[in-house]
């Protein structure tokens, strides 16, 4: 029986040494690098902003290299807009460009070294913001938090996204995703939203002036976006742990091989004022 296991071990090690095979990665080399795209169109009267990068190393500890000197144009279906490069990677369009709800707009890009990359979002509309309330919350470690609730009619019909994006006297409190609240309306269709939390900060975190101005902004998203958004989630704020999934590629809207994001979303906003005490 002893010699028996010694030639099963024997053939198990000869096995798998001769299962070898090699296995060439395409590195994130100059040539390799992916443009990434974060934009978006909405229809407030504002210079939208399309951010152009490529990818670069994950040990690479620099900003992401710059794409620049690329023609950049917005199609509503009917007439193009040429943005314009306003900073190294950064495009914008006129102060005055607005989207219309029900359009769909193509984000058109044609890099220097003539790559062509596309990708289309329908500005959706958004529901209403009848008020947004505020409130002290405490936990049980003694941390407080001002709560900003949403109040407003959800729209019937199965299918509408929203985003809450939250500036408090020029800050962007939600420039990351993990701080940014979206969801769908699958489980409120066509009902009175009487109080989402959709937004916590902690008292420490709030400016020290006198007057806090809110700006409070609720968008509509499409739900490719809104899957892009929890994939973020998946792969960044809940990883790592014993029953997490395997990575996988965060989704994209962008052709030719594009990472990133383009999105048209329409906006219900709320300017609030509160004093500091």
């Amino acid at each position: 029986m002893k010699n028996y296991l010694c030639i099963l071990f024997a053939i198990l090690i000869i096995s798998l040494s001769s299962c070898k095979e090699k296995v060439d990665f395409d590195l994130n080399t100059d040539e390799n690098a992916r443009l990434v795209v974060e934009g978006s169109v909405t229809d407030q009267a504002k210079a939208h902003v399309v951010n152009l990068t490529r990818t670069s190393s994950y040990y690479e500890n620099q900003p992401a290299p710059r794409e620049t000197g690329a023609t950049v144009t917005l199609f509503d279906g009917e007439t193009y807009h040429n943005l314009v490069e306003a900073a190294s990677g950064i495009y914008k369009t006129a102060a005055t460009y607005k989207g219309e709800i029900g359009k769909t707009y193509t984000l058109n890009i044609v890099t220097k070294d003539g790559q062509s990359y596309s990708s289309s979002s329908k500005l959706e509309s958004v529901a209403s913001i009848d008020s947004v309330l505020f409130e002290t919350k405490i936990y049980e470690e003694g941390d407080e938090f001002l709560v900003m609730k949403h109040y407003g009619e959800e729209p019937s019909g199965v299918g509408n996204n929203y985003m809450w994006l939250v500036d408090i006297n020029g800050f962007n409190y939600t420039e990351d995703v993990a701080s940014t609240s979206f969801v769908t309306d699958e489980l409120v269709d066509g009902n009175y939203i009487d109080g989402f939390e959709f937004k916590e900060i902690h008292l420490f975190d709030l400016p020290l002036d006198d007057t806090l101005k809110f700006t409070i902004e609720m968008h509509s998203i499409s739900r490719d976006y809104y899957d892009f958004l929890s994939a973020i989630i998946l792969e960044t704020e809940f990883t790592g742990e014993l029953f997490s999934g395997p990575p996988a590629n965060i989704p994209s809207n962008i052709s030719n091989g594009g990472l990133g994001f383009f999105r048209a979303s329409a906006v219900s906003a709320e300017y609030l004022e509160i004093v500091n005490e």
